[in-house]
This record gives C-alpha cells, sequence and structure tokens, in this order.
C-alpha cells in the first residue's frame, strides 16, 4: 500500500543501493525538510554499502520469540516491531484463536502471510520477519493486518525501523568507590554502535535492606548517592537508543552487581591527627565490627585542582601495632584516608573527610604541672605542649574534692599557662589538665589528660572556731531568753490579758452597806471660803499665854464677836500644864444648819470640856474624840467652858491624841 503521506511538492531523492552479493533495491524518496534527514540518509548509505562494520546485508529472519522479548514489549501497540541489527525487522502480535492472518506493508507494496507460534500460557503469536532488502530505514512504513479468510482490518499503524531498535542489555557492570561515605560509582559497557552513543539512555535500579529499591536514570560514571553506609546493595542497568525520548524500547536489565556501601571513619572510631604538624598519627578500634577483622590503612594526598590527587598509597606499620599506623604529611596540601577490612566475608572500607594538617592537631598532654597554695586559692602552672603553638592553645582544668564526688571542669580561654581555682579548706584536691588549639587559625582535638596533681589544703582555724561558737553562743541565748520568759511571762500575760475581777467579792461589802438602815445627814455647805492658811505653832510659856490671854478692853470691843457678828478663834493652840481640852460635839465646818439659837448657845453645844479620868492622874479623850487641833479656831482659847486639870503623866504633853 503506497505512502500517501507526502506531499507533490516535497523534495525526494531517490538511491539505488547495491548489497553485497547480488541483490539489489531502490531506497524510496527521502524528504528533505526535517533538520536531521540529510544526517540519516548517509548513515543509511553506509549502512547499505558496508562502511559501518558489523552490519550486513543479508536475510534474516525470525522464527521464534522468547517470553523475555514478548514481555519486553508488552506496552508495544500491534503489531509490535523491533530490530536488533538495523537491517532485520521483525513484527508480531498475540491471539487466543489460530487463525490465520496476513500482514500488508508498504513501500514496497507487499502482503506475506504470518507464522503462528505457541505460547507459554496457551496463546498464539503471529510473527512475521521482514526479508533484508524490505527494511528501510529513516522511511516511514505502513503495516496492516488482515484476517486472512474474511480480509478483515485487525491492526493498522506506520513504523520506523530505526525508532524500534532493541539493544543487547549493557555487560561488565561495576561499583567502585569514590572516596565518599555512602556514595558508589556505576560504570557499564555496551554493544552499541558510535553513532548511537549520543543518543543512548540508561537507566540504573539499586536496592538494599535498608534503603528498599530505587531507580533512576544515569549514565556510565556517574554517583550514586544517598545510599545507606555499611550495607550491601544490588545494582542493574538497562538501556535503550532511539533519536526521540518517546521512540525505542528499553533493553533487559543487566546481570546484577553487588557492594559493600562505604561508611564513615566514625563507625570504626578513625581518627588522623598530628602532633607536630609533620606526621600523621591514625588511631582505630578494630573490635567494632568482630576481632577476626584485619585492616589496612591507606593515604593519599591532593596536589591541585588540576592535577587531582595521588595514588592510594598503604601505610606501613609496625607489626605489634594493629590498631595504629603513622605516615608524614605535608601542611600545605588536603589528605585523604581510608581504612579496608579484606579478610571479612564483607569487605568494609571506611573514609574519613578531606583534611589539612592545621585543622588536624591534637599537642600532647601539658607537663610540669603543679599547684600552690596562696591565701584561700590553688594557683595551678604549667607549661605548654607545643611552643610553636603556644599562642593559639587553650586548656580545660579537671578538679575532684574528694575521691567519692565526679571531676568538675573549667575551661581557660586565654593562651596563659596559670590560672587560680576556689578551692574550699580542709579538704583533698585532685586536678588534670588538657589543651587544645583556640580555633584561629590552629584547629584540632583535645589532648589526653595530664598526669593528675592531689594535695589537701589546710583547715581555717577562724571558721573553725566560729562553726565551734556560734552554737554554743546560741544555746546560751536561748537560756537566757527562757529564763527571761518564764520571769516576765506572769507580768505579761497579766499585761496583754488582765484578769476579770470577781464582782461578788467586790461587791459584797457595798451590797451590804446599802442594805443596812443609815440616817440622813443635813446637806452641809461651807459659809466662808475654804483658803489654806499657814498654821505656826510656838511654844510659849504659862505668863506668855496668860498675858495673851487678857486682851485690851479696847481691842476687845473693837474686835468683840458681838460687833462682827461671828464668831473669832485664835490662830494658834495653846497648850497649857492643866490639859484644858476643848471637845467639840460636832464640827462646825460640816454641819451649818443649827437653827436660829444664839451664837453663845451654839458654841455652848458645839464645844464641851472632854474629862478623861485615868487611873494614873493624867487626862485622856475619849474614842469619840474628833481631831481638831491644826484646824484654825473660831474663839480666843479662854472661851472653852471647862477645863481639864490633870497631873502630867507619861505621854507627849503637845499632841492631842486621844488617851488610852
Amino acid at each position: 500500500m503506497p505512502d500517501n503521506t507526502h506531499n507533490a511538492h516535497t523534495q525526494a531523492s531517490t538511491v539505488l543501493v547495491k548489497c553485497h552479493g547480488d541483490s539489489e533495491y531502490t531506497i524510496p524518496p527521502v524528504t528533505m525538510n526535517s533538520p536531521w534527514r540529510w544526517e540519516m540518509l548517509l548513515i543509511s548509505l553506509w549502512i547499505q554499502v558496508g562502511a559501518v562494520p558489523g552490519i550486513h546485508c543479508r536475510d534474516g529472519t525470525v522464527n521464534h520469540l522468547s517470553r523475555e522479548d514478548i514481555l519486553l514489549l508488552k506496552d508495544e501497540q500491534d503489531p509490535k516491531c523491533f530490530t536488533r541489527t538495523e537491517e532485520d525487522f521483525t513484527c508480531f502480535f498475540e491471539t487466543a484463536d489460530n487463525n490465520t492472518y496476513d500482514l500488508l506493508y508498504s513501500p514496497p507494496e507487499k502482503r506475506r502471510e504470518m507464522s503462528v507460534q505457541r505460547g507459554e500460557d496457551g496463546t498464539f503469536l503471529h510473527i512475521y520477519s521482514f526479508p533484508e532488502r524490505d527494511v528501510l530505514l529513516f522511511v516511514g512504513m505502513h503495516l496492516e493486518v488482515v484476517e486472512h479468510n474474511t480480509n478483515t482490518s485487525i491492526y493498522s499503524r506506520t513504523v520506523s525501523v530505526e525508532d524500534h531498535l532493541l539493544v543487547d542489555p549493557p555487560f561488565s557492570v561495576s561499583l567502585h568507590h569514590n572516596g565518599r561515605a555512602g556514595q558508589l560509582q556505576v560504570s557499564w559497557q555496551t554493544n552499541v554502535m558510535k553513532y548511537w552513543k549520543d543518543y543512548m539512555r540508561s537507566m540504573v535500579r539499586y536496592f538494599s535492606k535498608g534503603l528498599g529499591e530505587k531507580t533512576k536514570e544515569a549514565k556510565t560514571g556517574d554517583i550514586l548517592d544517598s545510599l545507606a553506609p555499611g550495607e550491601e546493595v544490588e545494582v542493574q542497568v538497562k538501556i535503550k537508543c532511539a533519536f526521540n525520548s518517546d521512540a525505542g524500547h528499553w533493553s533487559r536489565w543487566s546481570a546484577p552487581v553487588r557492594a559493600v556501601v562505604p561508611q564513615s571513619a566514625d563507625d570504626t572510631s578513625l581518627t588522623c591527627y598530628t602532633t607536630d604538624l609533620q606526621n600523621i598519627t591514625c588511631r582505630w578500634n578494630r573490635s567494632r565490627y568482630g576481632e577476626e577483622n584485619e585492616y589496612k590503612l591507606f593515604y593519599k594526598m591532593g596536589l591541585s585542582e588540576a592535577l587531582g590527587w595521588t595514588e592510594w598509597t598503604k601505610c606501613l606499620a609496625d607489626r605489634d601495632l594493629t590498631e595504629l599506623c603513622r605516615f608524614r604529611g605535608d601542611e600545605s596540601r588536603k589528605i585523604r584516608v581510608k581504612l579496608s577490612s579484606s579478610s571479612a566475608p564483607i569487605n568494609r572500607t571506611f573514609y574519613t573527610q578531606d583534611f589539612t594538617l592545621n585543622k588536624s592537631i591534637k599537642t600532647s598532654p601539658p607537663y610540669h604541672l603543679r599547684g600552690a597554695l596562696q591565701k584561700d586559692r590553688l594557683c595551678l602552672k604549667w607549661e605548654a605542649p607545643l611552643l610553636s603553638l603556644s599562642a593559639h592553645l587553650q586548656y580545660e582544668v579537671g578538679y575532684q574534692i574528694k575521691e567519692s564526688e565526679a571531676w568538675m571542669t573549667v575551661s581557660l580561654k586565654g593562651p596563659e599557662t596559670s590560672a587560680c581555682l576556689e578551692v574550699p579548706t580542709g579538704s583533698q584536691y585532685s586536678v588534670k589538665l588538657r589543651a587544645k588549639p583556640n580555633g584561629s587559625i590552629y584547629s584540632g582535638y583535645w589532648s589526653d589528660w595530664s598526669d593528675v596533681v592531689t594535695g589537701d589544703t589546710p583547715t581555717d582555724i577562724g571558721i573553725l572556731l566560729a562553726l565551734v561558737c556560734i552554737p554554743v553562743s546560741m544555746l546560751i541565748i536561748a537560756l537566757i531568753f527562757i529564763s527571761m520568759f518564764s520571769t516576765y511571762f506572769s507580768k505579761l500575760k497579766h499585761y496583754f490579758w488582765p484578769p476579770v475581777p470577781d464582782l461578788d467579792k467586790v461587791l459584797q461589802s457595798f451590797l451590804t452597806d446599802i442594805n443596812e438602815p443609815k440616817w440622813n445627814p443635813p446637806i452641809t455647805a461651807k459659809q466662808c471660803p475654804e483658803e489654806t492658811t499657814s498654821s505656826v505653832v510656838e511654844i510659849m510659856s504659862e505668863d506668855e499665854v496668860s498675858e495673851l490671854g487678857k486682851p485690851s478692853e479696847e481691842s476687845t470691843q473693837l474686835l468683840s464677836p458681838e460687833s462682827l457678828g461671828i464668831e473669832i478663834f485664835p490662830d494658834y493652840v495653846t497648850l497649857n500644864k492643866d490639859s484644858v481640852i476643848l471637845c467639840p460635839n460636832g464640827n462646825k465646818y460640816v454641819y451649818e444648819d443649827i437653827g436660829e439659837k444664839d451664837a453663845l448657845g451654839a458654841r455652848d453645844e458645839l464645844f464641851q470640856t472632854c474629862h478623861c479620868p485615868s487611873t494614873d492622874g493624867s487626862a485622856s479623850l475619849g474614842s469619840e474624840f474628833l481631831n481638831s487641833s491644826y484646824l484654825p479656831q473660831a474663839e480666843p482659847a479662854d472661851s472653852f467652858d471647862c477645863k481639864f486639870t490633870s497631873v502630867r503623866g507619861p505621854g507627849n504633853l503637845y499632841t492631842n491624841l486621844p488617851c488610852s
């Protein structure tokens, strides 16, 4: 069936090709409107005339398809077609019946009967292999499948041979270390023609227990990263060749290859450092993955970005040192170290990060550490472990007060080789020291601890005395306080909580007096204002008293009571031998309601002469006598009606107290 897709105005070229042998055929016109058609036309000519080695013009047919080929093309449109050498071309499709089908294709326009192959699952494969002379590259070929008896069209499509290339899977797949933990470099080889190299695509599939299965598109020599360090990984590769990304067929997966993913040097405690900026020391733990493992150390140095790295060099360790190796380094170059175990069932490899000597310094411990007590402080002194780096070091002090206590650390930021610590008195101390680059220019690791320095701090007597005196003084103060508190407690108690009086006792006499019958005394009122006058007591003789007792007539008349209307009493008391004592019947200053009696009669009633007879002849006073000796008198002394003359007896002559 002719291809009518080309327009009449499209330029075309007809090429006559003669294959090896007697067969020859004509390549149909090729349109020149595609930018890559000229290149493809020349390639086709080279193939036909044998310019490309390995391609021949021979009549290859396919009589049998493997189950693997069928599965590779299961997603292809029917009829499914493929070529392996670009000189052969095979198309097939699968049915459940065993009918006869014919394949019609053009150019050249031909009709061919398809062969039948019995499938493994009871189906039937209808296969047709094109003769070599009918295999045309870069030419659209129209295919149609019809039933032989009814001539009914089943499938129809247009294909191009170069878009259906099915190549062999890659071989010699290998995995390499690239000097990084968790990474592997994959590479492989193929038998694809050179002109297909630029149009070849590759797919890598890798699997591990911890990571699972992943697939990624890659090229030979690419790096597989993000792998699980220390796990065994399985890798396979497949390829396809096509000018368009949607064309071509993927090959089968290659045979799987396995390798252990490199690990970090930290997994085996591998550390490398320098103590003098010249030699490098590497240590590791060989028992991490079993005592039977035997490790070998390799190193290489970076030359420059253009020259790359040197080859791996084996570190020659001493026979007695199974976990340590030393080699000489260079301060100006990067260094990379790997540790490999070859005797274990799984060959493990450990890589360090790239490092330089000035960033991997581990000095020896500080030495000549000594301490001295200054007052209440422990002052330490030591010497720097590396004099060339003394200005770039920092220190850390570890101290312990008692053996049972944990170590405490103090960081010292400066490069000084002395420091003072506060240490409690009366205790035993232990001190040690280590050094490390401060990171400004040089950096690295802490050195090992220096030798431990121990000592005792003396007990502070003042503090001891204070500790003893304080409890004693507190005890004395407490005793004093308790004694004072017991003494004044009752007083304080009465002060803050006064007792409530017993009303029965307080009011008992008062209520008794109220209940008794009483006479009502007259209302008293003072006749004269009460003035306090001074009283002078003068002792005089009897004669002087008699003279004073006789007033002159003139004065008597002028100052007589009758003329003044008041009673006059002298302002003094006359004491005589006769012991004449005036005994008033009542108190003039108290009782003023006397009635209308004359003054003389009132005086007689108020004052009576008291005679106190006694057995010894002395005068005594009655119990009802009122003492009014020192009150101002209203009458003179001679106004007393009666005189009591008695013989002096024992007692005080100058008192008016009652006689007993």
